[in-house]
């Protein structure tokens, strides 16, 4: 594939990504972790342990699927989220069930794709493509989580050069 040319295809991770991030902890309650998600309004996190190293993410995904290790019903289906955000009468289900004793790490998605700051925004696109996903977290050389990129983040960076490239030809 060839590559991008102009901005767009020199546009790396660090240039688009949101450093403050809503981050979820692996020995956090799920229950609180949900509410977190739900007061901010997203739909998932990444997680970090202890050391602040991103060890997978966080998602209300994660809550309608069966548990691997159990095989228990999902406390939640996914017909009681409501664009993306948890429902108060599933968040209620959810604090009433078996799962209001777990943590985020017995939940969380491990080995989540992640990217350096250094990737390329069309590898970043890739990623988000390939997983099905709308969130990559970024990470520094260390391991640690830096910030993280959104398909929303994605799109304004599209958006924005395609706005750059048209008023220069204007």
């Amino acid at each position: 594939m060839s590559p991008i040319p102009g901005r767009l295809g020199s546009l790396t991770a660090r240039d688009v990504m949101s450093s403050d991030v809503l981050v979820l902890r692996d020995s956090q309650p799920i229950t609180e972790a949900v509410q977190l998600l739900k007061s901010r309004r997203h739909s998932g996190a990444p997680v970090t342990d202890s050391r602040g190293r991103l060890v997978g993410t966080f998602s209300l995904r994660n809550l309608t699927g069966v548990k691997p290790s159990s095989g228990t019903t999902p406390a939640t289906t996914a017909s009681e989220m409501d664009s993306s955000v948890l429902s108060e009468a599933a968040f209620e289900k959810l604090v009433k069930s078996s799962m209001k004793d777990e943590r985020v790490c017995e939940r969380m998605t491990e080995n989540a794709p992640s990217v350096s700051e250094s990737a390329s925004l069309i590898d970043v696109a890739r990623l988000m493509y390939d997983f099905h996903t709308h969130r990559i977290p970024v990470t520094n050389v260390g391991g640690e989580l830096t910030g993280i990129i959104t398909t929303m983040d994605v799109m304004a960076a599209l958006v924005h050069t395609a706005d750059e490239m048209s008023s220069r030809h204007d």
